[in-house]
């Protein structure tokens, strides 16, 4: 769909985009083909998309998939879309929101679900937790993201982008940046750039770690104060109840400098410390 079909459309319904639901439509068909040249899917498989805009990648996606299913909010889109995607036998429509909608209904039996969407930055981080809480239904999320929230999950120690959020998702999911959006591929353009995120949720944690919870908790603690010693928040967050003499052995047990920040340690690095800690229990 390129934007004379669009403004079409919009023109033919009184339709206006919705700011507070974050509505940018996609009108670069190359960018929708390479989209989809990215997409890991099959005809056995079945794909949410979120945010179906006016079907022009709801019918590409049908054509690729076993069983698609369009999850709108916007009620008058819905209107729209529906006499458009009834037409194909495997598309079902769904007027609803992303966040609440259930995936362990959609996913029958051991069948696991694929997840697109073009989506509102501001469901970016919940959408992704939610994933991840749901992960047993839910085998990859493809999504088209602020630019800079892509290159935070993916950003490696030592980077500038990398944060708790870095470390949580690479725990559960295999997480590439596939490629940048230019702002004009939409309408209404967006302020800033976008990327498409490919995460693919892993059999099990990319590491291993004794008391999952606990590891969190120190990855959380840690960031909240980027610029200080990974060692400070966690002793004045009263992770462990340990104090600063105890965490700095830890550290130095583990190989890590007491001196290190947040952002140069690694995942296992942090599955490491949290062992140290379990074992002193």
């Amino acid at each position: 769909m390129d934007l004379t079909e669009l403004k079409k459309i919009w023109k033919e319904h009184g339709f206006r985009p919705n700011k507070r639901l974050g509505q940018n439509f996609l009108i670069d068909n190359n960018i929708r083909d390479k989209i989809l040249s990215f997409l890991p899917i099959g005809k056995d498989d079945t794909v949410v998309e979120i945010g179906p805009g006016f079907g022009a990648m709801s019918l590409a996606l049908a054509d690729l998939c076993g069983r698609l299913i369009a999850v709108e909010k916007d009620t008058k889109m819905c209107g729209i879309l529906d006499p458009l995607l009834k037409k194909r036998g495997n598309i079902e429509l769904c007027n609803g929101d992303i966040l609440e909608t259930d995936f362990r209904r959609i996913a029958f039996g051991k069948e696991k679900i694929f997840i697109f969407g073009n989506i509102p930055y501001y469901i970016s981080t919940p959408l992704m937790e939610k994933v991840i809480n749901d992960r047993e239904k839910v085998r990859g999320l493809y999504i088209v993201i602020q630019e800079e929230v892509a290159d935070r999950i993916v950003a490696p120690p030592g980077s500038k982008t990398y944060g708790s959020l870095s470390c949580y998702v690479q725990y559960f999911a295999a997480v590439k940046k596939l490629f940048r959006i230019k702002k004009q591929a939409f309408c209404p353009s967006p302020k800033v750039e976008s990327a498409l995120l490919g995460m693919d949720m892993l059999a099990s944690p990319s590491v291993q770690v004794r008391d999952e919870a606990l590891m969190l908790e120190i990855i959380r603690k840690a960031f909240s104060q980027r610029r200080k010693k990974a060692v400070n928040p966690l002793v004045s967050a009263d992770v462990a109840g340990m104090g600063k003499a105890e965490w700095e052995h830890i550290f130095m047990e583990c190989g890590i400098s007491a001196a290190a920040r947040a952002e140069t340690i690694s995942l296992a690095d942090y599955a490491r410390i949290a062992d140290a800690v379990s074992a002193q229990r």
